[in-house]
């Protein structure tokens, strides 16, 4: 199991990490912004980290 944490203070809502996500794990919040809908189904294997130009997200194994 991952955790996935988002500093939403850096978050710029591209979108990058929604789109890349090959689990689907984020939707897209009303600020554009990803909200983590579904953190059970993460792979852990950090595409969203690797996209975000901000490094605005952390995967953390539990």
């Amino acid at each position: 199991m991952f955790e996935i944490t988002i500093d939403y203070d850096k978050c710029a809502a591209d979108g990058e990490c929604i789109d890349s996500c090959p689990a689907q794990v984020f939707d897209e919040g009303e600020d554009g912004k990803p909200v983590i809908a579904r953190p059970e189904d993460c792979l852990g294997c950090e595409t969203c980290v690797e996209v975000c130009p901000e490094g605005a997200i952390t995967v953390t194994e539990m």
